[in-house]
Order: C-alpha cells, then sequence, then structure tokens
C-alpha cells in the first residue's frame, strides 16, 4: 500500500485511501442516480416511506367507512359504540444489491495516477449505479419468478393474494382489473370506466399517474388532437417525463410494463418502503480470500407497498 505523506501520494497500486475517498464522494449522489434513472422507480420514490427496520412492513386499512354517528336535539340518548373498520396488512423486506469490484488486473493497469485510479473507480461505480435501478425498475414493473423479488406492479394492482390478507376473499382488497381490446375501439372507453371506478368524486381520491407500455402510449397519443397533446405542469412533468394527460391525469410508459398493460395509479396510497439504514447504502472495500479483486456492495431494503388497494386499476390485453 503506498505511504500517505501529509497529502495523498501517488499509489503504485489501487491505494485504499482512493476506494475510500472515491466511494464517499460518489455516496451523496447515489439516491439519485438510482432512483432517477427510470419511470416506475422513480414516480414510487417521490412518494417514498423510509421506516426505522423492523420485522416486516406493516401498514393499517381501513376495511369501510364508519357511520355511527348522526343528529340530535336535546337531551337524546347518542351512539357510544364505533364499528370496527380497520385492519392491518404485513409485507416482507426485500433486499437488492449490486457489487463494485476492482481487480488486480485493473489495479494495476491503472497504476501510477490518482486520477487515473479516480476515474476507473466513478466507471465501476456509474456501472453499478444502472445495474441497481435496472434491476429494480423490472422488479417494481413486472413479475419475476426470483428469490426475494418485490412487489410489483401487476402483483399489487390486482385481486388476488398480496401480503397477508387474500382480495379472493376480502373484497375490500381488490384493485379494478378490466380485460381490454383493440384500444382503438375501446381503449378510451375502457380507460374513462376504469377511471371512475376507482374515484370517489371529482375532486378527490382520483388516479394520480397512468403507466403504460410505449407502444399503448403512442396508441393512446395518436388519439389525442394536437391541441391536447400537451404534458402537465405538475409532479410527473417537473420530474423530466415525456407525457400527455387523461382528465387531466400523466400518461406515461415505462420500459418493462408488461405487454398490452395500463396502470391507473393513486400514489397516495401507493409507496416505496425502505429501511432508512439500507437505502443505496455502501459497504466497504474488502478483499475476498480466494479472488484478487476488491470489491463493495451497493445494499438496499425494502418493498413497493400499497394501503388502499381500490384506488388502482389495470387494464390488460391492449392491442
Amino acid at each position: 500500500m503506498a505511504t500517505l505523506t501529509g497529502t495523498l501520494a501517488t499509489p503504485s497500486v489501487l491505494d485504499s485511501a482512493v476506494l475510500t475517498t472515491s466511494l464517499a464522494d460518489y455516496q451523496p449522489t447515489f439516491k439519485d442516480n438510482v432512483y432517477n434513472a427510470n419511470v416506475v422507480l422513480r414516480l414510487a420514490n417521490q412518494n417514498k416511506k423510509t421506516i426505522d427496520g423492523g420485522l416486516s412492513i406493516v401498514e393499517k386499512l381501513i376495511e369501510k367507512e364508519q357511520n355511527n354517528g348522526g343528529f340530535y336535539t336535546g337531551a337524546d340518548v347518542l351512539e357510544n359504540t364505533q364499528d370496527h373498520t380497520t385492519t392491518m396488512v404485513e409485507y416482507k423486506w426485500q433486499n437488492a444489491y449490486e457489487p463494485i469490484a476492482i481487480t488486480r488486473d485493473e489495479e494495476r493497469i491503472n497504476s501510477g495516477s490518482e486520477h487515473k485510479l479516480e476515474d476507473l473507480v466513478s466507471t465501476k461505480i456509474m456501472l453499478s449505479e444502472k445495474a441497481m435501478g435496472k434491476r429494480l425498475e423490472q422488479s417494481l414493473s413486472t413479475a419475476i419468478t426470483a428469490s426475494g423479488n418485490l412487489k410489483d406492479l401487476s402483483t399489487v394492482v390486482n385481486t388476488a393474494q398480496l401480503g397477508t390478507i387474500s382480495g379472493s376473499t376480502d373484497t375490500f382488497w381488490q384493485s379494478t382489473v378490466t380485460a381490454s381490446g383493440a384500444f382503438a375501439t375501446q381503449g378510451l372507453s375502457d380507460m374513462a370506466t376504469a377511471y371512475y371506478a376507482v374515484s370517489s368524486s371529482a375532486n378527490e381520491e382520483n388516479p394520480t399517474q397512468i403507466v403504460t407500455t410505449k407502444a399503448v402510449w403512442q396508441k393512446y397519443e395518436d388519439t389525442r388532437l394536437p391541441l391536447q397533446r400537451i404534458g402537465a405542469a405538475d409532479l410527473s412533468a417537473n420530474a423530466g417525463f415525456k407525457n400527455i394527460t387523461f382528465k387531466g391525469v400523466p400518461v406515461i410508459y415505462g420500459n418493462y410494463i408488461d405487454s398490452g398493460v395500463m396502470y391507473g395509479l393513486n400514489f397516495n396510497y401507493l409507496y416505496l418502503a425502505v429501511d432508512s439504514a439500507t437505502d443505496m447504502v455502501t459497504t466497504e472495500f474488502k478483499m475476498p480470500v480466494n479472488q484478487m479483486t476488491k470489491v463493495a456492495y451497493i445494499l438496499w431494503r425494502g418493498n413497493l407497498v400499497t394501503n388502499n388497494r381500490r384506488r388502482q386499476f389495470k387494464l390488460t390485453g391492449i392491442s
């Protein structure tokens, strides 16, 4: 290891001080770079809830509205009981990681200059950031048969089991799922029907974001008149997404949404739960006993969570 004399000396090998310093310099940008790289991940991050660990993610739910009060006059007897209107749902924590690895060969190729080493580390970090963002985006967008996979939109916006509650037996725990068809003939009407099905009134509890595939997005774009092709001046537009609107709600497309699917999402009730101590954190560089490689890891722990499944809709089979 190189000797440090006052300032950081030019190392002849990959000095641990350079690694540590470079990793620390990039740490403040990890979250933004990973979360902002993909559509679904970026949207979920805009409604992120940080939780201080625990065995699982627990959310309180409202099963039905309360209606125990009323009007009274004078000494009328008032109701003193309250309906049981709440329950809870539990989600598991899931973990994701991405390595930042520097081999001995790479170390020697970039020896002799601190700047060469820093450039090497920054490139490795950039590659790991992109890989982590892509992995989380895919996992959030579509069901992947992998151990420890996150809850994805196709699972969350559905009618079957989610968390510890079965939508099959508890109808309050069901999204609106509609089999659609040719967009040219029924796409707009299906969107409108689903939109109203998950909205409680004209000014509240409406979908806040509509997400679909590029192919379906183009079909929807083709139905809009030129003056209607105006992006919404809200959170999504400010975040840099290309969007048009449906009833004032931004319509965007993601790279990994299931073919022929469109989601109407209400991010007042849909969020990314993240462990406060494992939110894109990095470990120190370590060398395995049997490899000529120094490795650090980007770590993330969380899941996609909803506490009101009824406010989400999904159209399937769009062609």
